[in-house]
């Protein structure tokens, strides 16, 4: 068995929903300013559902660290 540290960060989801041909182009529509803000990035917390923290975000792991065998 083996010892890991666990880093996270407590962040939010956001997402955008872009028409394009190919994925270059939707990556540089992410981009780009909008002139409808329904169009824009949002941000998708049911507070019935995900976990509650300080700032309404989700746990993402940022590094994983193995310190070998215990």
């Amino acid at each position: 068995m083996k010892q890991y540290t666990i880093t996270g960060t407590k962040t939010f989801t956001y997402y955008k929903t872009v028409h394009a041909d190919d994925i270059t182009e939707a990556h540089l529509l992410a981009h780009e300013d909008v002139e409808d803000e329904e169009d824009d990035w949002t941000c998708h917390f049911d507070d019935d559902y995900d976990e509650p923290t300080k700032d309404n975000g989700l746990m993402v792991v940022t590094h994983i660290e193995d310190e070998g065998e215990i």
